[in-house]
C-alpha cells in the first residue's frame, strides 16, 4: 500500500467539510423549525413531522450511499474522481440549490416535506462519503486525531459564522421580517458550496491499485443482499456497537438542545431573535478552547473518559437556565443577557465535547473491523453512523414538535401559555439531562484507546503481512477481544461476517 504524509493542507481541506456538517445544521437547528412555526404559520406537530419524515426516510439512504461509495472505487469514473470525493465535487451546487429552498415562505405543509428530504438526500450524498477520508487517508492515530480534530474545530467556526447571518439580517430587515431568513439560508449555501470545493481540492484518498474487493459486484439481487449484510455486519463488531448507542443518543441531545435553545430564549425569557443568534453565535466561540481540552482528553483517555466530564459540564448549565429562568422577571433586559451568554458558554463547552466524541470515535471503527473481516469497508460504517444521525435527527424533530404541542404550543404566537412556557423548559432542561444519564451508561463499556488501537492495528498488519495467530501476544489478544467483541482465534477472517467464498476465507488462514 502507497502511503503519504498528511500535510496541513490535507488538514484544512478536509476541515472545510464541516461549512456543511457543522454549519448548516447549526443553523437549521436554530432557525429552521421557528421560521415554520412562527413565520411560516405551521402548526408544532407538522413542523417536527417535517424533519422527523424527511430524515427517516432519508436515514435508509445513508447504508446505500456508503455501500455506493464503497463501490465506486470499481467503476471508471470512481478510479478518476475518487470513490469518496466524487460526491463532494458534485455536492457544491446541488448544496446551493436546494439549501435555500428550505427558507421560502408561503407554502404548504407537503412544499416543505418534500423540499426537506431533496436536501437530506444531497446532505448525505457528501456527509456519508466525506468522513471516511481520515480512514482513507492514514492508519495512523495521530494523524487521524489531527484531522478529525480540524474538522470540529472548523464546524465550531462555521457554526459561529452560520448563527451570524439571522443576527446581521434581522437587524437590518427587522426582527419580524419573513425575508431575513431567505436571504440567510441563500448566503450561507453559498458559503458552504465554495468549502466543498476547497475539500475536494486539497484532499485524497487510497490509490485505487490500492483497493481490494473480495467478490463482484453480481446482480442486483446480490448487489442489495451485500448491503443489507454489511449493515448487520457492522453491528456484530462490539466497539461499533456502542460507539452507535453513544452517537444516537448524542445526536438527539445535540439536536434537541439546539433546537430548544432558540424557543427558551424568545418565550421564556422574551429576548429577540436577533439577540438568540447573537448569544448563540458567540457562546460558541468558546468551543475552540473547549475542543482543544476535548481533543487531548480523547486522545489520551478515550472518548468514554471524556463524556464524565462532559454530563457534568452540560447538567451544571442546565440547571443554571432554570435558575435564570426563575430569576429573570423583574431583571434588567441586559443583565439577562450577560447571565444568559455566560450559561450558553458553560453549555456549549459540554456541547462541543459531546460532539467530538463521536467524530472521534469513528475514523477507528474501520480499523476494528478489518480485524474481524479483513476487509475495509469505511463507507458501510460512515452510512450506519450517518443513518443513526438521521434518526437522531428525526427523533429531536418529533421530540420538540409533538412535545411543545402537548403543551400548548401556539404556531405564530408572540405570547404563549404558562403551560407551553412549562413545556419548553422541560426540553430544554429535564429531557437533555435524562438522555446524558443514558449515554454514560452505554459509554462504560467501550475500550477504545490509542493504546488498544494501536495495539490492534500493528496485529492486522502482522497477519496480513504472513504472521501466525499464534504467536499474538496476551495484551494484544486481549486488546483485540476487547474492541471487536470476537474471541482472536475468530478473528481475521475466520467468522461468518462477511459470508465470503471459501477461497477469500483461506487467503489469511494459518
Amino acid at each position: 500500500m502507497k502511503t503519504r504524509k498528511v500535510t496541513w493542507w490535507n488538514v484544512l481541506g478536509y476541515a472545510c467539510l464541516n461549512f456543511l456538517g457543522g454549519g448548516t445544521q447549526a443553523l437549521s437547528s436554530a432557525f429552521l423549525m421557528l421560521f415554520y412555526t412562527s413565520a411560516c404559520e405551521i402548526p408544532a406537530v407538522q413542523a417536527g413531522l417535517i424533519f422527523t419524515i424527511a430524515r427517516l426516510i432519508d436515514a435508509v439512504g445513508n447504508p446505500v450511499m456508503g455501500f455506493i461509495s464503497d463501490n465506486m472505487g470499481r467503476t471508471r469514473i470512481g478510479r478518476k474522481f475518487g470513490r469518496r470525493r466524487l460526491f463532494i465535487l458534485t455536492g457544491a451546487p446541488l448544496v446551493l440549490i436546494t439549501y435555500p429552498i428550505l427558507w421560502t415562505p408561503g407554502h404548504t405543509f407537503t412544499f416543505y416535506l418534500i423540499a426537506n428530504m431533496i436536501y437530506e438526500m444531497v446532505f448525505t450524498s457528501v456527509m456519508v462519503p466525506g468522513p471516511t477520508l481520515p480512514a482513507e487517508m492514514t492508519q495512523v492515530a495521530s494523524e487521524k486525531t489531527k484531522l478529525v480534530s480540524a474538522k470540529q474545530y472548523c464546524g465550531t467556526f462555521a457554526s459561529t459564522i452560520a448563527l451570524l447571518f439571522p443576527a446581521f439580517f434581522f437587524q437590518r430587515l427587522g426582527d419580524d421580517s419573513i425575508d431575513a431568513y431567505f436571504y440567510t439560508g441563500l448566503s450561507y449555501a453559498i458559503v458552504t458550496a465554495i468549502s466543498l470545493l476547497v475539500v475536494y481540492a486539497l484532499t485524497y484518498e487510497r490509490a485505487p491499485e490500492d483497493i481490494h474487493y473480495t467478490d463482484k459486484m453480481g446482480s442486483v439481487h446480490h448487489v442489495l443482499l451485500k448491503l443489507v449484510n454489511d449493515v448487520f455486519a457492522s453491528m456484530r463488531i462490539r466497539a461499533f456497537r456502542l460507539h452507535a448507542g453513544m452517537m444516537l443518543f448524542i445526536g438527539i441531545y445535540k439536536n434537541l438542545a439546539a433546537g430548544v435553545f432558540t424557543y427558551y430564549v424568545v418565550y421564556a425569557l422574551g429576548l429577540t431573535k436577533s439577540a438568540t443568534s447573537i448569544i448563540t453565535s458567540l457562546s460558541t466561540l468558546v468551543a475552540f478552547v473547549a475542543l482543544a481540552i476535548f481533543i487531548t482528553l480523547c486522545y489520551r483517555y478515550g472518548g468514554p473518559f471524556a463524556f464524565k466530564i462532559v454530563g457534568v459540564i452540560v447538567t451544571v448549565s442546565l440547571l443554571g437556565y432554570y435558575v435564570l429562568y426563575l430569576g429573570h422577571v423583574g431583571m434588567e433586559e441586559h443583565m439577562v443577557i450577560v447571565w444568559l451568554t455566560i450559561l450558553a458558554i458553560v453549555n456549549n463547552i459540554g456541547k462541543a465535547g459531546a460532539d467530538y466524541i463521536p467524530v472521534f470515535q469513528l475514523p477507528f471503527m474501520a480499523d476494528i473491523d478489518e480485524a474481524v473481516t479483513m476487509e475495509r469497508r469505511e463507507g458501510i460504517f460512515t452510512g450506519v453512523n450517518g443513518l443513526l444521525s438521521k434518526v437522531a435527527s428525526a427523533a429531536e424533530g418529533f421530540l420538540l414538535g409533538v412535545g411543545l404541542s402537548l403543551f400548548g404550543f401556539e404556531k405564530g404566537a408572540g405570547q404563549q401559555s404558562a403551560s407551553a412556557i412549562d413545556g419548553v423548559l422541560i426540553m430544554t432542561i429535564v429531557v437533555p439531562i435524562v438522555l446524558c444519564v443514558i449515554i454514560w451508561l452505554i459509554s462504560r463499556n467501550l475500550k477504545l484507546t490509542k493504546e488498544n488501537h494501536k495495539l490492534l492495528v500493528d496485529e492486522v498488519h502482522r497477519i496480513r503481512g504472513g504472521g501466525s495467530m499464534a504467536d499474538v501476544t496476551p495484551e494484544t489478544k486481549a486488546a483485540v477481544e476487547a474492541l471487536t467483541g470476537w474471541k482472536y482465534e475468530q478473528c481475521f477472517g475466520h467468522n461468518d461476517v462477511m459470508h465470503r467464498h471459501s477461497e477469500a476465507q483461506a487467503k489469511y488462514a494459518n
